[in-house]
């Protein structure tokens, strides 16, 4: 290829790496030294092109192309910058119902209420509100925010009813867990069992004098056990103590289906809640900026060259 080419080709590339900090926000691999060194290439490969084409190496339509590649290392410098120096990515759990600041973004984070309904249809809202700024409902899609881009994930989350042998609604606490009275498991923790990891969390249920812990599996999970139940919503594992932590018995609670076990009747509403998702991102106006520039010039280069310039190329 020709070294105009080599220069566009690196354009497209240093273009391309940083746009998808957009696209797919938050991934560590922006700040590894791999990402880095694929913007510096490229940079490298750009800036020898566009000084030589600028002192007349590739006659009057290289500094055309030249012009085009300033708006291309503009945007491939600020992915670059944004590797290097951006932080890492932030996970934002909050509580049903609850506020939780978000210093990263000068806002604060409203994480919707939710039932039972909500949790399994993971439809609970999540706000972000900035002082002199409207509301922002916050989706999956990446939305620029200042230097960083917010957007929500996912996360196994458990609607939890329980009720004693008799039918009267009990009171589920959670007392090591901010969200004491919350009825929604968040799942904050992990637990290993052989070589994979499940969703764990703990309440109690303080009228019967009983502490569950519940591992969080999904359909898949429960299939692959000798009990399982393929096909069904995925399920809970519980594992029923007394205060003192003397086991009372242990079984899989499906989900949606009301089980017995230690003096309590429990019904699990699987299902997720969002958490927020903060990831460092490009300086928005430098790469809108750089684009704009690379694109007219791109443009400008395919015009016709004036006959004097003709002459002389």
């Amino acid at each position: 290829m020709t070294p105009r080419l080599w220069g566009l080709f690196f354009a497209l590339i240093g273009i391309g790496s940083t746009l998808v900090q957009f696209v797919l926000a938050g991934r560590d691999w922006y700040h590894s030294w791999q990402y880095a060194a694929t913007e510096a290439i490229a940079l490298v490969v750009m800036v020898a092109y566009a000084w030589g084409a600028r002192m007349g190496a590739d006659g009057p339509r290289g500094r055309r192309v030249a012009l085009a590649l300033v708006g291309a290392i503009a945007v491939s410098g600020a992915g670059l910058a944004s590797g290097l120096i951006g932080p890492d990515t932030v996970t934002i759990v909050g509580a049903p119902g609850g506020v939780t600041p978000v210093p990263d973004v000068g806002a604060a984070a409203f994480f919707g209420p939710a039932d039972a309904e909500a949790i399994h249809a993971g439809t609970a809202s999540l706000t972000l509100r900035r002082r002199g700024a409207p509301e922002l409902s916050v989706g999956h899609t990446p939305t620029p925010l200042d230097l960083s881009v917010v957007y929500r994930a996912e996360r196994p989350a458990v609607y939890v009813v329980a009720h004693d042998e008799r039918g009267a609604r009990l009171t589920v606490t959670q007392p090591t867990n901010s969200t004491f009275l919350s009825p929604v498991l968040l799942f904050r923790g992990t637990q290993a069992i052989g070589e994979k990891t499940y969703p764990f969390d703990t309440f109690a249920v303080p009228a019967l004098h009983r502490v569950v812990r519940a591992l969080y599996f999904t359909p898949a999970d429960l299939a692959a056990f000798r009990h399982g139940l393929p096909g069904s919503d995925g399920g809970v594992v519980v594992s029923v103590a007394d205060d003192n932590g003397a086991p009372l018995g242990i079984t899989i609670a499906p989900a949606g289906r009301e089980i017995s076990i230690a003096g309590l009747r429990l019904t699990m509403s699987l299902g997720s809640y969002p958490v927020l998702m903060v990831a460092s991102a490009p300086q928005p106006f430098v790469v809108l900026g750089g684009l704009a520039l690379f694109a007219i010039a791109c443009l400008w280069s395919l015009l016709p060259l004036p006959v004097k310039e003709t002459a002389s190329a």
